[in-house]
C-alpha cells in the first residue's frame, strides 16, 4: 500500500516538474492503444526529433517500470536513440500493468534525456476496463449535451442521452463526474432498463470565482463497482471583468460625516479599475480623500484607482465637513455685524457738472455742484452739519441761488473757500440734495478735482462721528 502512495506522489511531483532545459529537441506522442485490460499492453508512438545543431543521443526510460508497471520502448534497443541534426525518429511505447490495479484512469511518466542536458517528461494516460468477459460487459451509448465555455455566475445545464445496448439491466447505474472544480464533483445513480433510452438532466452551479481557463469533466459510470465507460468533456471557464461593486457606509459626529466606501471585485480574475463615487461642487470643496476629484462625461466624481483579486475587497475613506460651511457662516456674521457696525448711518455724495466758456470751449468756466446727504438708518438723526471746501482757483457765486438750501456760513481760508450747511434732523431714510455754483477765477486746462465734502453729526450724548464724500474730479 505505501508502495501505490510512493508511486502516486511520484507520477504527479514529475507531472508538475517535468520541464525542458532547452528547446533544441522537440517530442511529440500519439495514443495507439491506450484502453487496455489486466494482461494487455498499452502502446504508444513516440517521436523524436533533433533541433540541434549537433548529433545528440537519447536515453528513454520510465521511474515506474518495476513499481506496479512495466514501461518500455519497442523494441528495447529504442532505449538508446542517436539522431543526426534535423533528423526524427519515432518508436513504440508499451506499458502493461503488472499488478491487479482497479478499473479506472491511471497514468504512467516516460522521460526522455539527451547527452546535451535536455531533459522531458511525458504522461500516459491510460483506461485500464474490468477484467470480465465482453458479453458480461455493460454496453451504453452516452451523449453529452452542455456548453463548452460557461459562465461562472451562471448554473450549468447538464443533459445525458444514455441508451442501454444489450439486454443487461442496468438498475442502480452509478455515474460520477470528476473534475478538479470541487463543484462539478457529483454522483447520479441510474436505473437503465435492458435495450432502453434515457435522458438524465441536472444543474450545477460553479464557484462564480472560479479562475478562468480550460477543464476537463470525466463523466465515469459504473456498475457493481467495475467502470464501464468514461467519456471526458471539455470545457472552459470564461473570464469576467465587471464593474466593482460599491457599497458605501457613513457615520456623522457634529456635522462631520466619515464615509467608508467598500470596492468589491465580483470578478474571477486580477483586475485594475477607477472607483467612482458621484460628488457635487460644494461638496467636493469640503470633502478631504486620497482620491481625486475629476469630470467624467460632464459629471464630477470622486476617484481612486484600485487593484483587486477575485473577490478582494478594499475600503476607500473620505470625510465631508459640514462644519466648515458654520465657519464660514460665522465670519460671514461677524463681518457683515462689523461692517454695519462701523458703517456711518449718514452717506454723502459728490457730483458736479460744467459749462465752457463761450470763447474757448476746451476750458472750464462755471460748475454747478450737488451735494446729496441720506440717512440709512430707520431712525431720525439730529444736529447735521455739512462742509464742503471750493479750492482757491474758483470761488462760490454770491449773485446766484444757492441751491435748495442756504448755508449757515461761508468762510474763506488758506486752503479754500468753506461753505457750511447745517441740518436740524434728517428723518430716517431721508435724503437731501444741495446744490450750488463756482466760477472759476481763471479758465482751467485738464483735469480739476473737486475735494470731500464732509458731513457731521452727533450721536449720544457727546460723540460727534463724520461721513466723506467722494472726490469729484472735472476734465476740459
Amino acid at each position: 500500500m505505501r508502495g501505490k502512495v510512493f508511486l502516486s506522489c511520484l507520477v504527479v511531483l514529475l507531472f508538475v516538474l517535468s520541464v525542458s532545459v532547452c528547446a533544441e529537441s522537440s517530442i511529440k506522442v500519439t495514443n495507439l492503444k491506450n484502453n487496455i485490460a489486466i494482461g494487455e499492453k498499452a502502446k504508444f508512438k513516440l517521436e523524436i526529433t533533433n533541433n540541434a545543431e549537433e548529433k545528440q543521443r537519447y536515453s528513454i526510460y520510465s521511474l515506474q517500470s518495476g513499481q506496479g508497471w512495466n514501461v518500455d520502448p519497442y523494441p528495447l534497443r529504442d532505449k538508446i536513440i542517436e539522431l543526426l541534426p534535423g533528423k526524427s525518429y519515432s518508436t513504440t511505447i508499451q506499458a502493461e500493468p503488472l499488478e491487479t490495479f482497479s478499473p479506472g484512469i491511471y497514468y504512467v511518466q516516460i522521460s526522455i534525456a539527451s547527452d546535451l542536458g535536455e531533459a522531458y517528461s511525458k504522461s500516459l494516460k491510460i483506461y485500464l476496463s474490468p477484467e470480465k468477459p465482453i458479453d458480461y460487459l455493460p454496453s451504453i451509448k452516452a451523449t453529452i449535451d452542455m456548453d463548452e465555455k460557461i459562465n461562472p455566475k451562471e448554473a450549468v445545464s447538464i443533459k445525458m442521452f444514455l441508451e442501454n445496448k444489450n439486454p443487461l439491466d442496468l438498475s442502480d447505474l452509478k455515474i460520477k463526474i470528476q473534475s478538479e472544480m470541487p463543484e462539478f464533483v457529483k454522483e447520479l445513480s441510474v436505473n437503465l432498463p435492458p435495450l432502453e433510452k434515457k435522458t438524465v438532466e441536472f444543474t450545477i452551479s460553479p464557484n462564480k470565482y472560479q479562475q478562468p481557463k480550460d477543464y476537463t469533466l470525466f463523466f465515469v459510470f459504473e456498475k457493481n463497482g467495475e467502470v464501464a465507460k468514461i467519456i471526458e468533456q471539455k470545457v472552459e471557464i470564461l473570464s469576467l471583468l465587471p464593474d466593482f461593486k460599491t457599497e458605501v457606509k457613513g457615520e456623522t459626529i457634529v456635522l462631520k460625516t466619515f464615509n467608508e466606501l467598500i470596492a468589491t471585485n465580483e470578478g474571477n480574475v486580477l483586475n485594475t479599475q477607477t472607483v467612482k463615487h458621484p460628488i457635487s461642487l460644494w461638496k467636493s470643496l469640503i470633502t478631504i480623500s486620497n482620491g481625486k476629484t475629476q469630470k467624467i462625461e460632464g459629471e464630477r466624481y470622486l476617484t481612486w484607482e484600485a487593484t483587486l483579486s477575485p473577490n478582494e475587497s478594499v475600503a476607500l475613506n473620505f470625510t465631508t465637513n459640514y462644519r466648515i460651511l458654520l465657519y464660514v457662516l460665522i465670519v460671514l456674521i461677524v463681518g457683515a455685524s462689523f461692517y454695519f457696525y462701523v458703517q456711518s448711518p449718514l452717506v454723502i455724495s459728490k457730483e458736479a457738472i460744467t459749462t465752457r466758456d463761450g470763447e474757448d470751449q476746451d476750458t472750464l468756466s462755471e460748475i454747478k455742484i450737488t451735494l446729496e446727504v441720506k440717512n440709512k438708518t430707520t431712525k431720525p438723526i439730529k444736529e447735521i452739519n455739512i462742509t464742503d471746501l471750493v479750492p482757491g482757483i474758483a470761488n462760490v457765486e454770491k449773485s446766484l441761488e444757492l441751491g435748495t438750501l442756504r448755508p449757515k456760513e461761508v468762510r474763506h481760508t488758506k486752503q479754500g473757500t468753506k461753505v457750511i450747511w447745517s441740518l436740524a434732523e434728517l428723518d430716517a431714510h431721508e435724503h437731501r440734495l444741495i446744490t450750488y455754483k463756482v466760477k472759476a477765477k481763471l479758465n482751467i486746462v485738464g483735469t480739476f478735482s473737486l475735494p470731500r465734502a464732509i458731513v457731521d453729526y452727533k450721536k449720544g450724548k457727546k460723540k460727534i462721528k463724520k461721513s466723506y464724500s467722494n472726490i469729484f474730479r472735472l476734465s476740459s
